[in-house]
């Protein structure tokens, strides 16, 4: 598959690592791949880490997995909600059946043991999730990128250039797509990593009385 061709999705989520979802959606909108950021809302605001804002291209519940050639699982915390998302692993685990490219970086481990795609793959991941992986039945490896199959994975935000070279191999050997498959849709791809504002994540009750919480990103007055 030319890399021009292939159709990739990103996944959002609140607490992502900034590197570790800008990097690749520029790094392939440079080689002119389809890139679409896939989040639980479109055009709702989730922030970094570090307050970094992203406005997903489109929500989850829009696409349909069979029009991706590849999904790409940022690090962080974002991957703690993405893997309770039944629809993100959904995603994740549905590219992998249909053998496209399956890549996570640093925490994003937590979602291939989630989606049942951890055992007996040989992973990498942050060392601080290792023992995680390896319960999920991973062969752990300490290594800046590793592969096994169209399964990709890597450590941290200075792996990201070995990342993306990898990530873009396995897309290239991948099938052209049939004229069946060129029928699927096609997302938006203008998220943008410009921004006016930083934004905060904060926390607040599911609803009046509950113990149970969600996560949001908040600005301008919203900060205080």
């Amino acid at each position: 598959m030319k890399i021009t061709d292939a159709r990739i999705a990103v996944l959002a989520e609140n607490q992502y690592q900034e590197l570790e979802l800008w990097y690749p959606v520029l790094r392939f909108r440079e080689d002119n791949a389809k890139v679409s950021i896939v989040g639980p809302k479109a055009g709702q605001v989730y922030g970094s880490k570090l307050g970094y804002p992203v406005v997903p291209d489109v929500s989850i519940d829009e696409v349909d997995p069979d029009d991706f050639d590849c999904v790409i699982v940022p690090g962080g915390f974002s991957p703690e909600s993405i893997r309770r998302n039944a629809a993100m692993i959904d995603l994740v685990r549905r590219v992998h059946e249909r053998d496209g490219v399956v890549a996570a970086i640093c925490h994003a481990g937590w979602v291939l043991a989630t989606a049942g795609l951890a055992k007996g793959r040989r992973l990498t991941c942050v060392s601080v999730i290792q023992d995680d992986v390896k319960n999920a039945g991973a062969d752990y490896v300490d290594e800046p990128v590793v592969r096994d199959g169209n399964i990709i994975t890597s450590r941290l935000p200075n792996d990201l250039p070995d990342f993306c070279r990898v990530i873009k191999e396995a897309i290239c050997e991948l099938p052209e797509r049939t004229t069946d498959d060129e029928s699927g849709r096609s997302y938006p791809s203008t998220a943008s990593a410009n921004y006016a504002a930083p934004v905060k994540v904060k926390t607040g009750a599911i609803g009046p009385g509950s113990a149970n919480y969600i996560m949001y990103a908040a600005s301008g007055k919203a900060l205080a």
